[in-house]
């Protein structure tokens, strides 16, 4: 036999095939097609869960120890009051490093929002100072805000812990509501292998009481549906796996080229990795624990 008729032999499950003629079943037809979509749609939920997790732990990790200080523009405001501010920023208990972000700096902050524009040179834009902690340090950001007023009408203290957490708090739940998508669409599937096992198991009843006649158990019986429904289900989360990485990687190469903060970032790692290249044999075992359930349960009621 060559290659190409081994494939598909392989393909058609024929070395696999039980005792009860299943393969021959419009279910065995779509089955695979139906899983496949699902577990397209279960990788791109959790990569979607995952990104947001990434792009939270980064801005954790890199703005938990920092704070900023915001005084407003204003006119017959002179840089000796930003140094002054500076100083005072410095001297606070707690602070590692202090500097006030440059003019070019800031117009990259801005554009973003305001896009590359000659008006960003005319723009009242505010002096802004940012810190970083001594690790561990948590300084009276309302006595450094009023010492700061002292000097700069208007001048505000953005400790980062505070927005930081409740962004945090709103992508978890995004993150839960992804998660319980993904499980829905798991259920769906193991639905879907409910409904075809037993539809198959009414399409072979004949098949199935001389199986019976001739001293097979429910046991038995059971086995050849949950096998065959693995292996489609297996089948199918492949086809399913190699569409998503697909997706997966070209949103990774069109990521790249878009240069904005505000983009979240496509990289996963390892762990992550490992999460979705399992979804052939989690569909599967699923497949195979709803085959065999559904089919005991509907042989158990078989006279």
């Amino acid at each position: 036999m060559n290659p190409i008729h081994r494939i598909k032999s392989i393909w058609a499950l024929e070395p696999f095939r039980p005792d009860v003629p299943l393969a021959r079943d419009e279910a065995s037809r779509f089955l695979p097609w139906i899983i496949a979509l699902m577990v397209y749609l279960t990788a791109l939920t959790l990569v979607g869960s995952f990104t947001l997790h990434h792009a939270v732990t980064a801005d954790h990790t890199a703005q938990i120890e920092s704070f900023s200080v915001h005084i407003p523009y204003a006119e017959g405001r002179n840089k000796k009051t930003a140094e002054s501010a500076l100083a005072l920023v410095r001297d606070t208990p707690g602070v590692a490093q202090a500097q006030i972000v440059d003019m070019p700096h800031l117009k990259q902050m801005v554009e973003p929002w305001l896009g590359k524009s000659d008006a960003l040179d005319t723009l009242p834009l505010p002096v802004i100072i940012e810190g970083k902690l001594i690790s561990g340090a948590a300084p009276d950001y309302a006595a450094l805000k009023t010492r700061l007023q002292a000097i700069a009408h208007g001048a505000d203290v953005d400790d980062h812990k505070q927005w930081l957490a409740q962004f945090s708090g709103f992508v978890h739940l995004i993150q839960w509501m992804l998660l319980t998508i993904a499980l829905l669409i798991m259920s769906a599937s193991a639905a879907a292998v409910i409904f075809a096992s037993k539809t198959s198991l009414k399409i072979h009843r004949a098949t199935v009481a001389l199986l019976h006649r001739l001293g097979a158990y429910d046991d038995y019986i059971a086995r050849q549906f949950q096998h065959h429904a693995a292996l489609l289900a297996l089948k199918g989360a492949f086809v399913g796996s190699g569409f998503a990485a697909g997706t997966i990687v070209m949103l990774h190469v069109m990521a790249q080229h878009i240069n904005s903060p505000l983009f979240p970032s496509f990289t996963l790692g390892i762990a992550h990795w490992i999460i979705l290249l399992s979804l052939p044999a989690l569909m599967s075992a699923i497949a195979l624990a709803s085959a065999r359930v559904s089919v005991l349960t509907t042989l158990k009621r078989m006279p």
